[in-house]
């Protein structure tokens, strides 16, 4: 039988750390979930907005290439270059993301979703537009070798695996991680927000893999040699997802709003028909008053958005921030013995076929989603998956082809 390969990513880790169990159903046997929770999907949403933002304009598409010939690409519209304008870009990749309601959703929840990422990302773009570090590599993908701290051996059935999204220079000539996150704590610098991600899996985990390409001479094609000072550590980026959503107008600002059309200073297009009100031709809900003539109505996801909009130019700091966080030589090297000793884990663990659960973790703040298999005591298995649940692409191939091993693919 072929030696299993055990590939540890920064996603691998800190799932394994938080329950052994929902690390051997989604990374083992490949069993996830068959739909998103609203943290996943929207925090995925957010990365995919800046990575558009970052393009380009007038550049070669990285969605087309080496073809051009998508006429739906939304970055492109066919022409194989990037949009001149990337806010446009945007709004096209979340028309098409957010076309189709899902059953799980009502329609309005979906377009508010749209409309959160949409006027954030818009609030982002103003309030970063002269941001004075330089982008000198993106996309680096890594495979290295796990060490035993000790004697510095490679083990023979371990990589570090990953993808680097993103290393910028500061004014200083200093170099990052850059790092994207979104969350739902305060960005106030006395936060334990900061304190958390010191100990976040990636906030050492990218720093060590990256530093490690610079010495071995890996980073020179990017201008990054291993004579220029070493990676620093993390640049985080943070978006505080809005807590707000659609609010009812009181009845002065309805009848203001239907007269002028003008809300939070964007003007709409309104219309009137026996159903009620619309706005830019979606149909607001409308409350109607005890006294004749009088109405209260609901903001539309674009009212909402304009709303939204306007408080984060009102307060940025609040939705928006950024901080580094650097990491030491003594870091690294409590890293590595961390790394040697999940993997010495992992393994024996695998052996034993005892891969055991965190009752902590099943209600810790999100709602685990292995909790049907976890509460009602049921093994899982790749060929016989409950309701909800589905199988990632490579363990639906190792199911048709019934052979290697998911490990690999960890």
């Amino acid at each position: 039988m072929a030696k299993k390969t055990w590939r540890m990513s920064a996603s691998l880790i800190s799932c394994f750390k938080a329950c052994a169990f929902r690390c051997y159903a989604k990374y083992v046997l490949g069993i996830i979930q068959d739909k998103d929770s609203d943290a996943l999907r929207v925090g995925s949403g957010w990365h995919r907005c800046l990575e558009i933002l970052g393009m380009e304009p007038g550049g070669a598409c990285p969605e087309c290439l080496p073809q051009s010939d998508t006429p739906d690409c939304p970055i492109c519209c066919g022409t194989g270059v990037v949009h001149n304008d990337l806010m446009e870009a945007i709004g096209l990749h979340l028309n098409q993301a957010y076309e189709h309601v899902p059953v799980y959703k009502t329609r309005e929840e979906w377009l508010v979703e749209r409309a959160i990422l949409l006027y954030s990302i818009a609030g982002y773009n103003w309030r970063y537009s002269a941001d004075d570090y330089t982008v000198v590599a993106e996309e680096i993908p890594f495979e290295l070798p796990v060490r035993n701290p000790e004697t510095g051996r490679a083990l023979p059935d371990v990589k570090l695996v990953g993808k680097i999204d993103k290393i910028v220079r500061s004014p200083e000539g200093l170099y990052y991680i850059d790092e994207h996150k979104s969350t739902g704590s305060s960005l106030d610098s006395d936060s334990t927000l900061w304190s958390h991600l010191n100990l976040d899996t990636q906030t050492t985990l990218y720093p060590f893999a990256a530093r490690t390409l610079q010495l071995e001479g890996k980073l020179e094609e990017y201008g990054i040699k291993a004579t220029n000072p070493l990676i620093t550590g993390v640049r985080y980026d943070v978006w505080h997802k809005p807590g707000i959503r659609p609010k009812k107008l009181t009845q002065a600002e309805s009848k203001q709003f239907v007269e002028d059309g003008l809300y939070m200073g964007e003007l709409f297009e309104i219309d009137y028909d026996s159903g009620g009100y619309s706005a830019n031709g979606v149909p607001a809900v409308c409350e109607h008053g005890k006294k004749e003539g009088t109405f209260a109505i609901k903001e539309t996801p674009e009212m909402f958005g304009a709303r939204l909009l306007a408080d984060i130019a009102e307060r940025p700091d609040f939705y928006f921030a950024r901080k580094e966080l650097a990491r030491t030589e003594k870091d690294f090297q409590r890293f590595e013995k961390e790394l040697y000793g999940i993997y010495k884990s992992l393994r024996f663990i695998d052996s034993m076929g005892a891969f055991w659960h965190n009752e902590s973790q099943c209600e810790a703040t999100f709602r685990c989603h292995m909790i049907p298999y976890c509460y009602n005591n049921i093994e899982p298995d790749p060929s016989n998956l409950l309701d909800g649940f589905k199988l990632t692409k490579w363990a639906q191939e190792l199911q048709e082809n019934k052979n290697g091993d998911a490990r690999e693919h960890c």
